[in-house]
């Protein structure tokens, strides 16, 4: 699975042309649309959180909807159980999934390729065991009655599917920025080099483990935040948010979009959930359909999305230069 090479003009082009998008389908958009909004912004924190890892930490995980569970069962049990404040408990949840991170990111961070995603496999796969026996996260019942963060003090009502959506997107502002500021800095380049050569990196004396580590984490605290708005949007939370088909699902999205770009992740995102809203009122074997694209996207556009529109650019750009 290789990163594209990410043009940062053109990645900020790009998630700005989304998140206007998003804003005015927002505005002008009924009940429906803006649920639908919302649920697009949780999905693309997650793919954001799934594109780093991969083209940055050159890992490719296959259980990191445990982290999406995580974020979402621990914002249920401190909202419901200890009655914290949402606010508070959303920065919690981000917290766990990625101290838990750098716990597991310790063990596993030395295995590669297949390896790797075997484990993080594994590791999911007992996460969603657990969780569908637990009686205290509900088993397989799941937990409900989960609310929203109280924005009355700022005049806000959160139920307000208007007032949630630009929530959620702020949510994806926070995180677009903040990844995109690492992806650019020094560790970026490091962890990019480390994906590219790691031997090379060790034989330079760079600290390999520890900025894998340091991407692992990153990327399981980003997911755990996606968890814990997932359940404030719908206010329920069951132990199949946590299968590793969600992790599968996550992929098809970066590598629809382009990986490596973060704004691809967003634009894999959106098209993929899309996509699959709208197959599924029309047909039921939506999947295969899926598939297909799927297959002829990593046959014949390894750079996804993102490397159609700047081919397009590219082209645009040599006719009015002409």
């Amino acid at each position: 699975m290789r990163a594209v090479n990410y043009n940062p003009k053109l990645r900020l082009q790009i998630f700005l042309v989304l998140i206007i998008s998003a804003i005015v389908f927002t505005i002008f958009g009924g009940y429906f649309t803006r649920f639908f909004i919302a649920e697009i912004a949780i999905l693309s924190i997650f793919a954001m959180s799934l594109d780093f890892l991969a083209a940055r930490g050159g890992m490719v995980s296959l259980g990191h909807a445990m982290f999406l569970g995580i974020g979402a069962y621990s914002t249920a049990v401190l909202s419901i159980d200890f009655e914290i404040n949402l606010i508070l408990t959303t920065f919690l949840s981000l917290f766990i999934g990625l101290i838990i991170g750098v716990i597991l990111a310790y063990f596993i961070v030395f295995l590669d390729g297949i390896f790797f995603i075997m484990v993080t496999l594994a590791l999911g796969e007992m996460f969603n065991a657990w969780v569908f026996t637990s009686d205290l996260l509900g088993g397989s019942d799941g937990i409900s009655g989960i609310m929203r963060p109280d924005l009355s003090n700022l005049g806000l009502d959160i139920y307000n599917p208007l007032i949630f959506s630009f929530y959620t997107l702020m949510w994806v502002l926070f995180i677009y920025l903040l990844l995109a500021r690492i992806t650019d800095s020094a560790l970026g380049r490091n962890l990019d080099a480390i994906r590219q050569n790691i031997n090379r990196v060790s034989s330079l004396g760079g600290y390999t483990k520890y900025y894998k580590i340091i991407a692992f984490s990153l990327s399981s605290g980003v997911a755990a935040l996606a968890g814990s708005l997932y359940v404030q949007l719908n206010g329920f939370i069951s132990p199949e948010l946590t299968h590793w088909t969600v992790s599968g699902e996550g992929l098809i999205m970066i590598i629809v979009g382009g990986i490596g770009s973060l704004s691809g992740a967003i634009l894999g995102a959106s098209i993929v959930h899309i996509i699959q809203h709208e197959l599924s009122n029309i047909i039921n074997w939506w999947m295969l359909i899926i598939g297909v694209l799927f297959i002829l996207i990593v046959l014949f556009m390894q750079d996804g999305l993102w490397g159609l529109i700047e081919k397009i650019k590219h082209k645009l750009f040599r006719i009015n230069f002409k």
